[in-house]
């Protein structure tokens, strides 16, 4: 079959990111697949680049915006502009006819003009993966303003979800959710599959050698957050932690490895806590290589988040094998799979101290046993051909309707 990726995040040379895993796992099935990457990280007005990624046909679009009237401008002009400008671009570099499926990401609004354009083309089986949905989840942690353009959003956002054939949620209790919260055909498919990536050990670091190149402690345990320091990661409570650690006199300390907004609180924490370590963010290689020399991983959402989160982060920790300590939403499926390979363990919202004991307990239990059940956790819940598995049912089960 030819799939055409419809996505704002794939990754760069030499970088892992899940719609890279599952183009290549398609690729090596025998499938062709091309992908126009509407690079939202890029520089607005930059020039579309095309490349091959190890068979996989990649087009990199820059976004489009108008940058003169405010934040709120920018972003909505952002939607509007690039999708515009990715439909033309999709035009030069693409020919739709022979396609036999497309697969796109939420927001589905950021590809809303290519979208289209392919259904007019006749592509008739459509995938759209909910990460996170878009505006709720947004307007819920400040990015998105409640009001009108909440309620633009909202039903631009549902218009398109009705046009897939297919809907593929990360966590079983999100089908549910979205169907309460989300207009969508009726009859229409949804199913569900974890989030995917690389499974495989990183490479081995010499713990004290790493540590000492990055100005870490070499004895004590660390508990690991990497990722985006930003709103909605719980790097508030996470901090809280640390706070009560260093006041109960344990010896964790608290590593943070990334750039976003929040940065700078955590760096002003750094300055002033013997055990608050920050590293701005490190080439994948390296980043793994530092996971490899902690202890416990941290993953924390925020209160006032009505969907199921399932943080990415979690594989890295999980190849590591690093058991995970997480404050996420209660009822959440992603602790069942903690619980049910003893990986790791939650705690409630809000309770800072139950968070640094339990990353405290959990850091001095890696060991081969741990390492087992953390691998056997990745390879029947996190490996890409269980993701590749359920878009080709979809794909045929949009077939036999017609």
């Amino acid at each position: 079959m030819r799939f055409l990726f419809l996505t704002t995040i794939y990754p760069a040379p030499g970088d892992s990111y899940m719609t890279g895993e599952l183009a290549h796992e398609l690729r090596g099935r025998g499938h062709k697949v091309e992908v126009l990457h509407l690079d939202w990280r890029a520089e607005t007005g930059g020039a579309t680049v095309v490349r091959d990624d190890g068979g996989v046909r990649v087009v990199d679009v820059a976004p489009r915006a108008t940058t003169a009237f405010g934040t709120l401008a920018y972003r909505a002009s952002k939607f509007l502009q690039t999708s515009r400008h990715a439909v033309a671009e999709l035009a030069r570099h693409f020919d739709l006819s022979g396609f036999d499926a497309v697969v796109a990401w939420t927001p589905a609004l950021t590809v809303r003009g290519p979208l289209l354009r392919a259904i007019k083309a006749g592509i008739g089986a459509r995938v759209l993966f909910v990460f996170d949905f878009f505006p709720i989840h947004h307007m819920e942690i400040g990015m998105v303003p409640k009001g009108p353009v909440f309620q633009v959003a909202k039903q631009l956002e549902e218009a398109l979800m009705r046009r897939f054939t297919t809907i593929v949620c990360n966590l079983p209790g999100n089908i549910s959710y979205l169907r309460r919260n989300y207009r969508l055909r009726t009859g229409q498919d949804v199913v569900s599959t974890p989030l995917w990536s690389e499974i495989g050990v990183p490479p081995r670091a010499d713990r004290a050698v790493t540590r000492a190149r990055l100005g870490l402690p070499a004895d004590r345990p660390l508990a690991l957050f990497g990722g985006q320091i930003t709103d909605g990661r719980g790097v508030e409570q996470m901090l809280e932690a640390a706070a009560d650690a260093e006041r109960a006199g344990s010896d964790l300390g608290f590593l943070f490895i990334g750039n976003g907004r929040l940065a700078p609180l955590v760096q002003g924490e750094a300055a002033k806590r013997g055990n608050v370590f920050y590293l701005a963010g490190v080439p994948r290689d390296q980043y793994l290589a530092v996971v490899a020399t902690c202890d416990v991983g941290l993953v924390a959402t925020v209160p006032g988040v009505s969907s199921f989160s399932f943080p990415t982060k979690t594989i890295d920790y999980l190849r590591a094998g690093l058991p995970v300590v997480a404050a996420v939403e209660p009822g959440s499926d992603y602790l069942d799979v903690l619980r049910t390979y003893e990986v790791g363990e939650g705690v409630e919202f809000g309770d800072s101290t139950g968070f640094f004991r339990a990353a405290e307990r959990l850091a001095r239990k890696r060991g081969p046993a741990l390492a087992d059940r953390t691998a056997r956790c990745l390879d029947e819940v996190f490996h890409v051909r269980h993701t590749a598995d359920a878009v080709l049912a979809a794909i045929e089960r949009a077939g036999r309707q017609g």
